[in-house]
């Protein structure tokens, strides 16, 4: 497995916070930052960078139609490449990362734990603080750790891994996620973070030699006010909140 933090920001631009989709805040709460519904389907998504190879991550990374709605589709077989987007701000400004995302396929064996299964399904990186040695908080969808593990990286030492959702779902089943990752960073690193740099992604099944599949949308920053809604929306939707999600830590 390939450190993909550590240098995928020296391939990409820090532009202020604006959409990637050149939507708008809505009352300063909340910044879209993809929904790929402007993309074209069956192609690589507008506005994302490849750490690794172009070549690779358009076989990997793909829009695709469903039931009216666009969305990322990613399908890697025995592959392993990041993409993602570069955005920069304060994270106290807008605390907090939502998107939707569902497994499709899990990597077989795969345990973020170790090194040599170091496969996702899903994960979702805010990257922090460097563009030369980042600290990274690394969401993921895991094939078999529970729900709320926190640990660092088995690959990067500036890297803190939270599990978010673990192991199949029902067919088709989206999950919503809304993470506080201001407050995630100061629980994980034990201080106060430096500017978000950019976020990115990675669905990976090359240490495990398998497949992975899985799907992600509607992305986009919250303010603190926001990010508290949604939580308290979703309480009364689901019931209480993982410990990773907004107001668990």
């Amino acid at each position: 497995m390939v450190v993909r933090v550590l240098v995928f920001l020296l391939f990409c631009g820090l532009p202020s916070l604006v959409s990637a989709e050149g939507e708008s805040a809505t009352n300063g709460t909340r910044i879209a930052l993809a929904n790929f519904d402007t993309d074209q389907p069956l192609a690589f998504p507008q506005h994302w960078k490849v750490h690794g190879s172009e070549e690779v991550a358009r076989h990997v990374y793909k829009v695709v139609a469903e039931n009216g709605n666009q969305y990322l589709r990613a399908y890697a077989d025995k592959q392993d490449v990041q993409i993602g987007i570069s955005r920069s701000f304060q994270p106290k400004e807008f605390p907090a990362l939502q998107w939707r995302w569902r497994a499709k396929q899990l990597p077989t064996g795969a345990n973020e734990r170790a090194v040599k299964t170091n496969d996702s399904v899903a994960g979702v990186y805010v990257i922090f603080d460097s563009r030369l040695v980042p600290r990274a908080i690394k969401y993921v969808w895991s094939s078999s750790l529970p729900v709320g593990t926190r640990f660092t990286s088995p690959v990067y030492w500036r890297s803190r891994i939270v599990v978010l959702q673990s192991g199949p779902t029902q067919a088709n089943e989206w999950k919503l996620e809304t993470v506080n990752f201001y407050h995630d960073y100061k629980a994980l690193f034990g201080t106060e973070p430096g500017e978000v740099l950019g976020f990115a992604i990675l669905t990976d099944s090359d240490v495990t030699n398998s497949v992975a599949e899985a799907d992600y949308d509607d992305f986009a920053v919250l303010s603190e006010a926001a990010a508290a809604a949604s939580a308290e929306e979703g309480t009364r939707a689901a019931g209480p909140l993982p410990p990773a999600m907004v107001g668990g830590q």
